[in-house]
């Protein structure tokens, strides 16, 4: 396992989008989420109230998050459309904008653990590529990103009802743009393998290595498709938007910085 904590670029702007979508992304998680969607129950749940708060969980992921037969077939499930393997044992809301999920499943985590590893990815490699593009920029970057990761998802799942819930396709698009942006960065990294260092490590093996691991994950709840897409479009859209003469510009200040600090160092 090897788990990023900060890397060693500095940046001439204050991350503000970045900052903004972590904050948006805890607040909808502590307060907007159903506390059963954040905590599902172990094992049998008999408690009426249990049980009450697990339909209203149900009935909030089915709305805001993007199920792929109902993307792919533009109908709702509660219509019974016919792209979908089965339809679950749930109640289904009937209102729900279809495509709309495409945006708002994305500011939606299954618990502690899924959120909290997200920002975190988010703010390490964010905050520089924020600072590369601006915030216009990124924030499409990061947006779009998100949108073609869950399309991915939904090709590779054409008839699963199961709904996508998460940023982690987004941030795998602002990861793929670090990548093109500086490779030669270096990440300080957690690693665990008999015992835990902490080191750093050039940002091409890193980003490549959770490239690579989506391939080989074993667990079915990992969205692997969203983050292959997502990166894959980020190193797509971030060598199309280095050729504009304002990233170019700031590419070269990076590039200075970069040597100014060798120097110092030297």
């Amino acid at each position: 396992m090897a788990l990023p904590l900060r890397d060693d670029l500095p940046t001439r702007r204050f991350p503000w989008v970045t900052l903004a979508l972590i904050t948006i992304n805890v607040v909808v998680f502590l307060f907007v989420q159903p506390s059963a969607f954040q905590n599902p129950p172990h094992g049998d749940t008999t408690s009426f109230r249990e049980l009450e708060r697990q339909r209203d969980a149900n009935s909030f992921i089915f709305t805001w998050g993007a199920v792929p037969c109902e993307l792919l077939s533009g109908e709702r499930l509660a219509d019974g459309p016919s792209g979908c393997r089965t339809t679950p044992p749930v109640s289904l809301p009937t209102d729900k904008s279809v495509y709309a999920t495409l945006l708002t499943c994305m500011f939606l985590h299954g618990g502690v653990e899924h959120i909290a590893g997200n920002m975190l990815f988010l703010w390490v490699f964010g905050n520089n590529v924020e600072d590369r593009l601006g915030w216009a920029r990124y924030l499409a970057l990061y947006l779009v990103g998100g949108v073609v990761a869950t399309l991915g998802f939904a090709a590779f799942n054409q008839h699963t009802s199961e709904p996508l819930v998460g940023a982690s396709g987004a941030i795998a698009a602002v990861m793929g743009a670090y990548l093109v942006f500086h490779p030669k960065g270096r990440i300080l990294t957690v690693i665990a393998t008999a015992a835990f260092q902490v080191v750093y490590v050039p940002a091409i093996v890193v980003l490549a290595l959770f490239f690579v691991t989506q391939f080989a994950t074993p667990d079915n709840e990992v969205a692997w498709e969203a983050h292959v897409a997502g990166m894959v479009f980020g190193v797509v859209a971030a060598f199309a938007l280095g050729l504009l003469p304002s990233v170019r510009r700031q590419a070269a200040l990076d590039r200075a910085d970069v040597a100014l600090r060798a120097g110092a160092d030297f």
